[in-house]
């Protein structure tokens, strides 16, 4: 049940941080991120995309509060905007690991199954 402090707003709010979070590359960003401040060249080296690509993924990620950027001579660095992101994305994986895992042991439970059918 909703919490009456929270308002349509937030809600828009977490739904637009949540879209954000919706690429594949976004998440690993935030993963590596999640270690500490990095260059966008350091970025480029693990993530092998190209450098507008990189940059079209930090501004959305920026516009919705997920990261912060700074310039220091002709390096841009990238951060997390809070550390709770990253409990945040470890709380995801977390629920994801348990739905593989159960669906393993849904999978092998049928295999006997089938085996002792046969």
């Amino acid at each position: 049940m909703a919490k009456k402090k929270d308002t349509p707003i937030i809600y828009k709010l977490q739904a637009e941080i949540c879209s954000a979070l919706a690429h594949p590359v976004r998440l690993q960003m935030l993963d590596i991120l999640a270690d500490g401040e990095k260059t966008c060249s350091d970025l480029l080296e693990v993530l092998d995309i190209s450098k507008a690509n990189l940059s079209q993924h930090v501004s959305l990620m920026k516009s919705v509060g997920i990261i912060e950027s700074r310039k220091e001579g002709t390096y841009q660095y990238i951060s997390l905007a809070f550390p709770q992101i990253k409990e945040a994305c470890g709380m995801i994986r977390h629920l994801l690991l348990k739905r593989v895992e159960k669906r393993e042991k849904l999978q092998a439970d049928l295999k006997k199954q089938l085996k002792r059918g046969i």
